[in-house]
């Protein structure tokens, strides 16, 4: 996540509850949990928002691929399926080797 180690969230939440102090921590843990359900409904809203102003086309849009990675990999996973029957064609077929018996 980030780039961030379990060790290095560990000493980030220490240190945070540290410098909050018991007395706060309960009420900053419930504000940052309904922080963080507030962004899971508005990514929700959006996405949803997303797919109704495509149109129907798009109905069975997912989100991950509008990720640019996962863009490309689909697309060229689908110029290599195409491209299977043309490999074939081009291979050429292997033949045996054979020694010349002068050179043993």
């Amino acid at each position: 996540m980030f780039g961030i180690g379990f060790e290095k969230l560990f000493v980030l939440a220490l240190l945070g509850a540290f410098l909050v102090g018991p007395d706060r921590l309960p009420k900053v843990a419930a504000d940052l949990a309904r922080f963080i359900q507030k962004m899971r409904a508005l990514g929700q809203q959006a996405a949803s928002e997303l797919k109704d102003q495509l149109g129907p086309e798009f109905a069975n849009l997912n989100t991950d691929d509008l990720n640019p990675k996962q863009f490309i990999k689909n697309n060229l996973d689908e110029i290599s399926q195409s491209l299977d029957p043309i490999k074939n064609e081009l291979t050429l077929p292997k033949s045996e080797s054979r020694i010349d018996p002068d050179l043993l």
